[in-house]
């Protein structure tokens, strides 16, 4: 009977100390294979009509790529942010937002950027998630901060939030240090 008094308490210490471990973890946060390698190419139709947008056509400028829905919840809680950083980052000639719209149509898409503010960039219409698929995207809002040479340098799942640039990406335009989360 004692074994087993002793066999018991060990599991329950097991348990516990795994449990303790999780605690110090992120929950929002999930790896992406993405950072550190090269980004995949983006060439695909614009929501807007205009002529298709080309990853590619950014190299030597960091991009930072959100990806969005209008059937998205917390892309509405996300979007005033947004605006916010693209109207800062507008003066700078090295930073450049275009978002992708996926699994939506445009009229939704349309209709989200008239009810909730248009943030002044381009935006990719990806109905089919092929760019979404490419990219590993599992929901929505996640955005991608890709460097100057096309290596993916960070990923934030979740929407970003006011001071989120200053906070998460800046560091990374001084250190190119790779992260995410």
């Amino acid at each position: 009977m004692r074994a087993w008094k002793v066999i018991l308490i060990g599991v329950i210490i097991a348990v516990l100390g795994i449990f303790a471990m999780g605690l110090g973890n992120d929950p929002r946060f999930i790896p992406s294979p993405l950072v550190g390698r090269p980004a995949f190419e983006i060439n695909s139709p614009a929501l807007d009509g205009g002529k298709n947008i080309v990853l590619s056509e950014y190299r030597g400028k960091w991009v930072m790529v959100n990806f969005w829905g209008s059937w998205c919840v917390s892309c509405i809680r996300e979007h005033p942010a947004l605006i916010e950083l693209a109207k800062k980052l507008a003066k700078r000639d090295d930073f450049i937002i275009f978002g992708v719209d996926f699994k939506d149509t445009k009229d939704n898409a349309n209709r989200f950027l008239e009810r909730h503010g248009d943030p002044g960039y381009r935006h990719v219409f990806d109905p089919d998630q092929r760019v979404a698929i490419d990219w590993g995207v599992y929901g929505a809002p996640e955005s991608f901060i890709v460097d100057p040479e096309g290596i993916v340098r960070f990923k934030q799942a979740g929407p970003i939030y006011r001071g989120w640039f200053e906070k998460k990406v800046l560091p990374l335009l001084t250190n190119k240090t790779v992260g995410g989360g």
